[in-house]
């Protein structure tokens, strides 16, 4: 695997992408709530990872629910 494959996002690179608050991503760290790596003092995000992270937190609507039920 070459450095390129990792592709490890900065945390400003992470604010951008979430288009988020430094506060929450600090706070998202602090509490271990989101995947992230430490090299020495740095904080960096494997871009993987977090699309996977995101992808366990996606809502999806329950089956019954139709627009038609909106509309009554």
């Amino acid at each position: 695997m070459t450095i390129k494959e990792l592709e490890l996002l900065t945390m400003k690179e992470v604010i951008e992408l979430f288009k988020v608050k430094e506060s929450k991503v600090r706070r998202a760290i602090f509490k271990k709530e989101i995947p992230y790596i430490k090299l020495g003092g740095l904080i960096r995000f494997k871009k993987e990872h977090l699309f996977d992270w995101l992808s366990a937190r996606t809502v999806c609507p329950r089956p019954s629910f139709l627009a038609s039920d909106i509309l009554h």
